[in-house]
């Protein structure tokens, strides 16, 4: 049987002359290239990247785009986003060739061989390669051999809680379809790549070639590849070696070696055991952008943990994971403005005048000037800032607007709390919590908890007030605690039957794509790792109404599958949603009404305070 080599070269866009798209056009003429021939090559796709951005990445840009407030964190131009950052390659060129110059040259019988083998590689790339969009494809025949050039974007579709819901990553886009690192030298992008040789391999036995060792051992070797293949070396001297050693020392040897692996085995079981009944350990942090840092991060590398109350709680054989996690947290740094504007804001919630919030921050270190512009000089600074350069929320007449606001606001609570009591209404305690709460956080027991961190806080900006105010709406439509419980239940009995539909529209869009395996082997003579063309034939058998006229409406199945699992998806992330707002209303309902409402997010509070004093905020959960 002939051999000829398969190679398989990948090129980065950020790194010269690889993944050269002029080239690969012809937008210019290379002096190698036979222009007579040029009128040869196959153009399969041709798409500008910035184009292929948009219509992979717009939608997903647009609605990230919308969440944010401040306009330096937007982003207008996705690619060049990409292409200017040094996180992620903009795109990826493969090189894609059968032989060489010498075994399979353009214009002989070889050489169109060649030619139909790319083909047949060409076409079935999208399906083995769902998360690399192929924007540019072109079969070069105007050279020595004939070899595809291949532009793709890598992209991910899940598992990114912040920021984009689609992006370009080729890691997270090789994990999507399949490809589990297996430790630095056997990464996903190693794994993938020996797939797509080994996919080549397959299209060379089916048109009566095998692979050329010596190619592949010395033409298109990666660096990984050549040091495997010198232990291969290695290991055949070894194996000579051996032949002047007696059989029963191979025996003991061999012994040897399974009691070693068998040790070690032990040993693996015995730390997974471990980890499974390693005991929780409940983690405080006294800084919540802190606490959001290290979930988003364990959410990343797949650790386990469980949401509390008052933080988070992993298992203790994952500390030493996150005390790492811990440490690449770095604070915001806050500027001298930025800290007086916070003081303001929380010194003026306190404060029933004007005079009374200077004298407050008199007592908390600031020194403050009076003349035609108050001004105010921090502690450590070195000069006065005036109040109006703060902006226009904090010039003298805007803090004295924002101090009877306060004052207005409280006063309607005590009204409406007198007239609620008279009648006896159930939203009295609402009312009542919401100006114990307001008390308390005067008290200076409770933080700041800015619903709109662009806005300076008031009453009007309180995450907490904001649920009490959500609460007091539901009791005035007759919500109940017992209404709420059943809501909550009647929500939590729907989710085995979405769980059944995604799991059953799982298996529906399996069955299309192995029936359609099945016909492409038998009506497109393609080849295939799972079916033979008999076994192929048989399993059709089942689906008489399938002919060569009609088999291209499978594509229309998986379409409309892949969308119906998509929506039963949805389904299920919308119901989980509506779970966890449900049992965050339950669960303050039941504080309401049971008069602990304030005291528990004072308790929280002391324990979040008292985490500056534990390292890394770190408790027993069963203390």
């Amino acid at each position: 049987m002939p051999s000829l080599s398969v190679s398989f070269t990948l090129g980065k866009a950020s790194v010269p002359h690889q993944a050269n798209i002029p080239h690969t056009n012809r937008e210019f003429i290379a002096r190698n290239i036979d222009q007579t021939r040029t009128h040869q090559n196959v153009t399969y796709v041709r798409q500008d990247v910035e184009d292929a951005y948009q219509q992979l990445f717009g939608d997903a840009v647009k609605e990230y785009n919308e969440k944010q407030k401040r306009a330096d964190r937007r982003i207008e131009n996705y690619y060049q986003h990409i292409a200017d950052g040094k996180r992620e390659e903009a795109f990826y060129e493969a090189i894609v060739q059968f032989g060489d110059s010498k075994t399979a040259p353009c214009g002989s019988k070889t050489g169109e061989e060649a030619q139909k083998m790319l083909d047949e590689y060409v076409r079935s790339f999208r399906q083995r390669n769902p998360n690399l969009y192929l924007f540019n494809a072109v079969l070069h025949m105007d050279e020595a051999s004939p070899h595809l050039h291949l532009h793709f974007v890598p992209f991910y579709t899940e598992g990114r809680k912040n920021g984009l819901q689609k992006g370009v990553s080729m890691k997270q886009a090789l994990i999507e379809q399949g490809f589990v690192p297996q430790g630095m030298k056997n990464n996903q992008l190693v794994a993938w790549e020996e797939s797509e040789r080994a996919y080549m391999e397959t299209i060379l036995h089916a048109h009566g070639f095998q692979r050329d060792d010596k190619q592949a051992k010395y033409a298109h070797l990666t660096v990984e590849d050549y040091k495997r293949e010198q232990d291969a070396k290695k290991a055949v001297a070894a194996i000579r070696a051996a032949q002047n050693i007696s059989s029963a020392d191979l025996t003991r040897s061999h012994v040897q070696q399974l009691h070693g692996k068998l040790a070690q085995l032990e040993q693996e079981k015995r730390k997974l055991e471990a980890q499974i009944h390693s005991p929780y350990k409940a983690f405080y942090y006294s800084d919540p952008d802190k606490e959001g840092f290290v979930r988003s991060k364990l959410d990343m590398m797949d650790i386990p943990y469980r949401e509390t109350e008052n933080g988070i709680e992993a298992q203790e054989c994952f500390v030493s994971a996150i005390r790492k996690i811990e440490k690449q947290y770095q604070a915001p740094r806050t500027g001298h403005r930025e800290k007086l504007r916070q003081d303001i804001d929380l010194l003026l919630m306190q404060s029933n005048s004007f005079d009374e919030l200077l004298e407050k921050l008199r007592q908390a270190g600031y020194q403050t000037k009076t003349g035609k512009y108050i001004a105010v000089r921090p502690k450590q600074g070195t000069s006065f800032l005036r109040l109006r350069s703060l902006g226009a929320q904090y010039s003298e007449f805007a803090l004295k607007n924002r101090i009877q606001s306060k004052r207005r606001f409280e006063k309607e609570i005590s009204e409406k709390i007198a007239a609620e009591t008279k009648r006896d209404a159930p939203r009295a305690i609402v009312l009542q919590t919401i100006r114990f709460y307001t008390v308390t956080f005067a008290g200076g027991a409770l933080p700041m908890r800015k619903r709109d961190h662009e806005k300076p806080f008031s009453w009007t900006n309180d995450a907490e007030l904001d649920k009490l105010l959500l609460l007091n709406k539901k009791i005035n439509e007759g919500a109940t605690l017992s209404s709420l419980q059943n809501e909550l239940a009647q929500q939590e009995a729907l989710v085995p039957e979405l769980e059944a539909t995604v799991k059953k529209s799982e298996a529906a869009l399996r069955s299309f794509y192995e029936l359609k395996e099945q016909i492409e082997v038998v009506f497109e003579g393609k080849t295939s790792k799972v079916y033979t063309l008999a076994q192929a034939q048989e399993a059709l058998k089942k689906y008489p109404a399938i002919t060569k006229q009609n088999y291209r409406n499978v594509d229309t199945l998986i379409k409309n599958e892949t969308n119906a699992l998509q929506k039963a998806k949805d389904d299920l992330h919308e119901m989980d949603a509506r779970m966890k707002e449900t049992g965050s209303l339950v669960s303050a309902m039941e504080k309401l009404m049971g008069g602990t409402y304030v005291q528990s997010l004072v308790a929280e509070e002391r324990m979040r305070r008292e985490a500056r004093f534990v390292p890394n905020g770190l408790r027993p959960a069963e203390g």
